[in-house]
């Protein structure tokens, strides 16, 4: 099987809606918080109602938008694909830099549209591991129900889904 560079990725695509069924969840929980507006606020994402959904989740902050994203919380399942616990980090920190490109892009256009998007592809991080299939979906936050300055995201990796 071949090998890609740390934090390296293929065939990564956006997908209209999650299909995996933890990230469907996660999608129709948000949804279902949104109650009529855009975007619900993280005051409303109850973390007791995400038991069975936390593995697979992360929150990041919107330090500045266009440049910089805070990992707040990285659930166990991500944080075995990766190797790594990166809360606390910037996102995008250690990755390889297309990676972090593509990764910051895709939280830009999270907050720039105020809207979710999902993406799935193969994604390849530990020396040790092969690439695995994956999905991902971001789902914006916002206090004011009009600035997004969170964002909720989900992965599914194929062992997982």
């Amino acid at each position: 099987m071949p090998r890609f560079p740390m934090g390296g990725s293929r065939g990564v695509k956006d997908i209209a809606a999650p299909k995996a069924p933890t990230l469907v969840r996660l999608f129709d929980y948000w949804h279902a918080k949104r109650a009529g507006r855009l975007m619900p606020s993280r005051a409303d994402i109850d973390p007791a109602e995400l038991r069975g959904l936390v593995l697979n989740v992360m929150l990041y902050d919107v330090v500045e938008p266009g440049r910089l994203y805070r990992i707040r919380l990285v659930g166990q399942a991500i944080v075995d694909f990766v190797g790594a616990n990166n809360t606390g980090k910037m996102a995008g920190d250690g990755m390889a830099p297309e990676a972090a490109r593509r990764m910051i892009d895709t939280l830009d256009s999270v907050v720039a549209n105020r809207a979710p998007r999902c993406r799935q592809g193969s994604a390849y991080w530990h020396r040790d591991k092969a690439h695995r299939p994956f999905e991902a979906c971001f789902l914006p936050l916002s206090s004011d129900g009009d600035t997004v300055d969170k964002i909720l995201a989900g992965n599914a990796f194929a062992t997982d889904r």
